[in-house]
C-alpha cells in the first residue's frame, strides 16, 4: 500500500484540478463552438493542463536530464499561457479599440517558449541540493522572463480594464470575475513556481502552482457561460443519454450468452429512444424559455416606446398651454382690432396691425422649432451641418432684424464688436436660432433701458454674450436654467 504522504495528497489534488479544467475548457468549448473566446479558453485550458503535467513530471521523474527538460518545459508553456491570456483579454467579451499586435505578441511568446524549453536559458540544470531536495540552477533568463511575465499579465489586466466603461452591465460583471482571476491566478502562480522554488532551494513547493490555476479559470468559465446557461441544458441531456448509451453498448458487446445479448440490445434500444425523448423535451424547453425571454425583451422595448409617447404628449400639450398661448392670444386680439372700421380705413395702423401679427407669428414659429430641435436632441436624431460662414456678419444681421421690435418697447439694441468679419466652421441654422433666442429673451423681459449683444475673439475661442438692462434670473432658477419651460 502508498503511504499517503503530504506530496502524494498535493499530487493527487493537482490531478483533479488538472481534470476539472479540462473539463471546464470543452463544456466552455461545447457551449458554442463558434464562439472565439470559448475557442480561446479551450486552448488556454488545455496548454494550462500541460503546463500541470510539467510541474508534476518535475517533481515524481527520477532521472535528472528528464526532470531538467521537465522543469524548462514549465517556463516554456507558462510563456505560451501568458499568450492566450492576453489574446482571450482581448476578444473578451468584446474586441478592443485599439490595434491588436497579435503577431508580435506571438512571436515574442514562441521565442520566450523555445528559449525556456530547449536551452539552459532560464533553467540550467536540475540537481539535488545540500539538504536533499531538488532544486533548480536558474540562468540569465530568469530574471527576463519573470519580467516578460508580469509584463503580460499587466497587459492582460490593463487590456480588460480599458473596456469596462463601453461594456454593459452584465458585460462589466463577468470582466470584473476576469479581472480578479487574473490577478489572483498570477500572484500565486508565480509566486509558487518561481520565486519560492528560487527561495527555498526546493522544487516540491511547485506542486501548489496549479492548484492557484482555478483562481483564475473558474471565474473566467463562469464569466464565459453566463450568456449560454439554457444550452448548458440541452449539453448535459445529451452527454447524460450519451454516457448511459455507452455504458449499456459495452455490457452489448462483453455479453456472456444469447439471452444476455438480446436483453442488452433492448435496453440499448429503450434508452435510445427515452433519450431522444429527453432530449427533445429539453431542447423544447429551453427554446420556449429563449422565446419567452425575446418577447419580454419586446414586450419592454416597446414598453419604453410607449412612455417615451406618452411623455412627448404630455410636454407638447404643456408646451402649447404654456408657451403658444400668449402670441395666439395677441393675434387674435389684432385680428379682432383689424376688423374694426376706424383701422380699416388707416393704412398707417392697418401696416401697425400686420407688424404686430406677423411678430407674433415668427414668436411662434420660433417656439414650436425650438420644441422640434429638443426632441430630435432627446431622441438622438438632431443632425448638423457644418460649413464656413461669416459671425460678425450673422450677429449683425440679427440685431438689425430685433432693432424694430427693440425699439417699439422703447429700448437700444446694440453691436459691440470690434471684428470687421471673422469665419467659422458651424451650423448657420442652428447658430442664428441659438443667437435669436438670446436677443428675444433679452428683450421680452426688459422693461426699459438698454440690450448690448457683445462679440469678441479670445486666445483661443470666440465669445458672444448678451446683456441688458431687464430684471435679471432670479437665483432660485439659475440651477433650472436650462430645463424644459423655465
Amino acid at each position: 500500500m502508498i503511504p499517503i504522504t503530504a506530496e502524494y495528497l498535493v499530487t493527487a489534488i493537482s490531478g483533479i484540478v488538472a481534470f476539472a479544467l479540462l473539463a471546464l475548457g470543452v463544456l466552455v468549448y461545447i457551449s458554442d463552438r463558434k464562439s472565439l473566446n470559448n475557442r480561446l479558453f479551450l486552448t488556454l485550458s488545455l496548454f494550462t493542463v500541460f503546463w500541470i503535467v510539467a510541474v508534476l513530471l518535475v517533481v515524481w521523474l527520477t532521472d535528472y536530464e528528464m526532470k531538467t527538460l521537465a522543469s524548462r518545459s514549465v517556463f516554456g508553456i507558462a510563456s505560451l499561457i501568458t499568450f492566450c491570456i492576453y489574446h482571450f483579454s482581448y476578444h473578451f467579451p468584446i474586441k478592443n479599440n485599439f490595434k491588436e499586435r497579435l503577431p508580435l505578441v506571438l512571436f515574442s511568446s514562441l521565442a520566450m517558449f523555445a528559449a525556456s524549453t530547449f536551452t539552459p536559458w532560464v533553467v540550467v540544470v536540475v540537481e539535488k541540493s545540500a539538504a536533499g531536495f531538488d532544486k533548480n540552477v536558474y540562468g540569465s533568463g530568469y530574471y527576463v522572463f519573470a519580467v516578460y511575465f508580469a509584463a503580460f499579465v499587466a497587459l492582460s489586466f490593463y487590456t480588460l480594464y480599458s473596456k469596462m466603461r463601453s461594456l454593459g452591465e452584465m458585460e462589466a460583471v463577468q470582466t470584473k470575475f476576469i479581472l480578479f482571476g487574473i490577478t489572483v491566478a498570477s500572484v500565486l502562480a508565480f509566486t509558487t513556481n518561481a520565486i519560492l522554488p528560487r527561495l527555498t532551494n526546493s522544487l516540491y513547493v511547485t506542486l501548489f502552482g496549479p492548484s492557484m490555476t482555478l483562481f483564475f479559470l473558474a471565474p473566467t468559465a463562469y464569466a464565459v457561460l453566463r450568456h449560454h446557461i439554457f444550452n448548458l441544458k440541452v449539453i448535459g441531456s445529451e452527454f447524460l443519454t450519451f454516457i448511459i448509451w455507452a455504458f449499456i453498448l459495452l455490457r452489448v458487446l462483453i455479453s456472456n450468452n444469447l439471452e444476455e445479448f438480446l436483453g442488452n440490445i433492448l435496453l440499448l434500444i429503450a434508452v435510445g429512444f427515452f433519450g431522444a425523448l429527453l432530449i427533445r423535451s429539453v431542447i423544447k424547453e429551453v427554446n420556449q424559455r429563449e422565446r419567452v425571454e425575446r418577447l419580454a425583451s419586446d414586450l419592454e422595448s416597446a414598453n419604453k416606446k410607449l412612455e417615451g409617447l406618452d411623455t412627448a404628449r404630455r410636454e407638447f400639450l404643456s408646451f402649447a398651454s404654456h408657451q403658444l398661448k400668449t402670441p395666439m392670444t395677441i393675434i387674435k386680439g389684432y385680428a379682432t382690432l383689424a376688423s374694426d372700421p376706424n383701422y380699416l380705413n388707416s393704412p398707417d395702423k392697418m401696416k401697425q396691425i400686420v407688424g404686430k401679427i406677423n411678430e407674433s407669428t415668427d414668436q411662434m414659429y420660433r417656439l414650436i422649432s425650438n420644441f422640434l430641435d429638443a426632441r430630435a436632441i432627446e431622441e438622438g436624431k438632431i443632425t448638423y451641418i457644418f460649413k464656413p460662414m461669416d459671425i460678425v456678419k450673422l450677429t449683425s444681421s440679427l440685431v438689425e432684424e430685433f432693432k424694430p421690435y427693440a425699439a417699439r418697447k422703447g429700448l437700444q439694441l446694440a453691436l459691440d464688436c470690434a471684428l470687421p468679419s471673422l469665419t467659422v466652421n458651424a451650423d448657420e441654422t442652428k447658430f442664428r436660432q441659438v443667437i435669436q433666442n438670446l436677443i428675444d429673451n433679452a428683450i421680452k423681459y426688459t422693461e426699459k433701458g438698454w440690450v448690448k449683444v457683445n462679440l469678441e475673439k479670445g486666445d483661443s475661442q470666440l465669445v458672444l454674450s448678451v446683456a441688458d438692462s431687464g430684471i435679471g434670473i432670479p437665483a432660485e432658477v439659475k440651477g433650472h436654467l436650462f430645463g424644459q419651460f423655465v
